[in-house]
């Protein structure tokens, strides 16, 4: 098995590319998703008293993510709350912790190692979902990678190399899980962009 992955700008980018893969035979419960929360967009659709998105637009969410493996709200240090599912969220809570308990034990960069992405690129998608991001990941057969990654190219995810790049210019080096997560007004001036 191989992951493949990709960073996107905004949620509703990833979630056509979660469709996408859905709709070319990949399974769900290979699927995983974190996307950054910290303007609460996400978890104010989803009912934590039985685990339900909900209304207008929460049932497209719903429809595409709810059958995500896992999907609910947690705080992941150095990023803040987030929307996560999937394979990532094992790596993320305790075994056994639903993702909705919020009960986050792990790094989101080891959890990114351990699923088969390189260090340097796990900073830099967790960086990119500090900044506002949504990371989109699928577990998949070494024969089907290519169409996978085909599938999430379509959608025109962020280019990492020249991300990281800007952001080293700033002076960024790597993820720091012991920062602060950004507010709002810092989301709107370091946005990651394509």
């Amino acid at each position: 098995m191989k992951t493949v992955s990709a960073l996107y700008e905004n949620f509703d980018t990833a979630q056509r590319a979660v469709d996408d893969l859905v709709n070319r035979g990949f399974r769900r419960d290979n699927i995983s998703l974190v996307a950054n929360d910290a303007d609460k967009t996400y978890s104010s659709r989803f009912d934590r008293t039985d685990g339900d998105l909900s209304g207008g637009e929460g049932a497209g969410f719903g429809a595409v993510v709810g059958a995500l493996v896992g999907l609910g709200a947690m705080v992941i240090p150095g990023i803040g709350p987030v929307i996560a599912a999937g394979p990532l969220v094992a790596g993320l809570v305790g075994a056994g912790v639903g993702a909705a308990a919020g009960a986050v034990t792990g790094g989101i960069t080891a959890s990114l190692v351990d699923s088969g992405i390189d260090e340097e690129y796990a900073h830099y998608y967790a960086e990119g979902v500090r900044r506002g991001g949504t990371l989109l990941t699928v577990q998949v057969e070494d024969a089907r990678a290519s169409e996978a990654s085909s599938i999430l190219r379509d959608h025109r995810p962020v280019d990492l190399d020249t991300q990281a790049a800007t952001w080293r210019e700033s002076g960024w080096k790597q993820f720091d899980p012991d920062a602060p997560a950004y507010t709002d007004y810092e989301h709107d001036r370091t946005h990651i962009t394509r």
